[in-house]
């Protein structure tokens, strides 16, 4: 795929989700497709990620939007109330969340740039998060539950 087509599928992206209120990549690909844009699933996922595009909740359900930092404490907020545990062992912290939301919390994990943490790998509703340190996995879980308001 040429670097043009990519530019031309991210300004669809953008507008798109700035101009209308789409819930899900199901109801976007459908939007692309009307617009003779095609793309996967996972290079949507792909794209939603490089644009800083997240899905915040709203009074009628959730929606997509160009990430902002004026968001972030808003969407900080929210994310304490999808996480239903954090727990590790010597070597890795483990996060319990509802289904479908584990990767929207590592999203903002890794967008924090934490020293503390190496990376995270998120599945439907667990994430692994990496700590650079194992002496300090303590610390790093008490940063994280900072971060997200848990505490």
């Amino acid at each position: 795929m040429s670097k043009q087509e990519i530019s031309r599928r991210h300004s669809m992206i953008k507008s798109l989700i700035t101009s209308k209120d789409i819930a899900n990549q199901t109801e976007l690909v459908k939007e692309l497709k009307a617009k003779k844009i095609e793309v996967t699933q996972a290079t949507l996922s792909r794209d939603l990620v490089e644009l800083g595009i997240i899905r915040m909740p709203t009074e009628d359900g959730y929606r997509y939007e160009i990430r902002t930092s004026a968001a972030e404490p808003v969407l900080r907020g929210f994310t304490a109330e999808e996480i239903i545990s954090v727990n590790a062992n010597e070597n890795i912290i483990v996060m319990r969340t509802f289904p479908g939301r584990a990767q929207g919390v590592a999203f903002l994990l890794d967008s924090k740039k934490d020293s503390e943490i190496l990376g995270t790998i998120a599945g439907d509703d667990t994430i692994l998060i990496v700590p650079k340190s194992t002496k300090r996995i303590k610390k790093t879980i008490n940063n994280i539950s900072q971060y997200l308001g848990l505490k």
